[in-house]
């Protein structure tokens, strides 16, 4: 897998965001970019399925005029048909399947509203961890977005722990401190105070921040009420990721409803403040750290297990 210049590392592995539900394209079959490669997107009934694109009989690319039958995806150009494990199962034209012609299938599942697929660029390895169930009770979304960034996903994460940022960039009036930080494999949990701007001015809040490898977080903001946001990171290239966020709050929490719209405003406006720099930086690999920052190095310990050989 090839490197960005500036960023040292490959495509991480881990559960990454295939998009939202309400928004996975409506056609049975759809060339899909991810992970530095070229995919097909699938579904049998309500069954989605994400295989690599290109036939191993011929070469031609499934997720250009391929289409579904009997829960099966068929080749545009000979229409050998492929089973959601890979496995060729039918040529049309002999009397027995080719076993050595399989498709690298990458394992899916839907959660927090999002359809998750797994990747590690050794094929062999099965999902490492799960992804549980996040949402309020009854959630009401109040606000979402998306952006494609050129940088690293690592680079877009390590923003959550360098906090003296969030005054000289976005403008608050203090610097927060990192609270209780937990590390259990491939989760990392951070509960801390921080200060919010809004409308009705700044306001301090509790953060309940829980990443689960490279690809997903769920952040709890308390402020008046409770706003959930799902944030993924889907890598496409290696130095190029799709970031989605959503923002939830419980049904009936009337205090959420009232300020979940300008927070998840002011999110947007925190995020769309970095993206210029995150996409003119590069990876500093010995970096000249403050004392308060020891966070980041703590960070990027976390971090490197993600990146497979490395």
């Amino acid at each position: 897998m090839t490197t960005d210049d500036r960023f040292p590392f490959p495509v991480p592995y881990g559960w990454f965001s295939m998009g939202r539900t309400d928004e996975l394209p409506a056609d049975e079959v759809s060339p899909v970019r991810a992970f530095g490669q070229d995919l097909v997107l699938w579904r049998s009934g309500d069954d989605w399925h994400l295989s690599e694109a290109w036939c191993p009989h011929l070469g031609a690319h499934l997720g250009h005029g391929g289409r579904v039958s009997e829960g099966c995806l068929v080749c545009p150009f000979h229409e050998w048909s492929f089973d959601a494990a890979g496995t060729n199962i039918d040529i049309p034209y002999a009397d027995k399947p080719n076993r050595k012609a399989r498709l690298r299938r990458f394992p899916t599942m839907i959660r927090n509203r999002h359809l998750l697929a797994w990747y590690h660029p050794d094929a062999g390895v099965e999902p490492l961890w799960d992804i549980p169930e996040a949402l309020p009770e009854d959630p009401v979304e109040c606000g979402r977005f998306e952006r494609r960034v050129g940088t690293a996903w690592q680079e877009l994460a390590e923003n959550a722990v360098d906090m003296s940022h969030f005054r000289s960039v976005h403008g608050l009036n203090r610097i927060a401190e990192i609270g209780e930080l937990t590390i259990d494999g491939p989760r990392r949990r951070i509960r801390s105070a921080q200060s919010f701007n809004t409308a009705r001015g700044e306001f301090e809040g509790q953060l309940d921040s829980n990443s689960f490898g490279p690809g997903l977080g769920v952040v709890r903001f308390t402020l008046l009420g409770e706003v959930t946001l799902i944030s993924t990171t889907t890598p496409i290239e290696a130095g190029e990721v799709v970031v989605r966020f959503t923002m939830y709050h419980a049904d009936g929490d009337e205090t959420a409803a009232k300020i979940g719209v300008p927070f998840g405003a002011e999110i947007i406006r925190q995020l769309d403040q970095d993206i210029p720099i995150w996409e003119h930086k590069r990876y500093q690999p010995s970096p000249a750290l403050a004392p308060s920052e020891r966070p980041i190095t703590e960070f990027r310990r976390w971090a490197s297990q993600f990146y497979a050989g490395v």
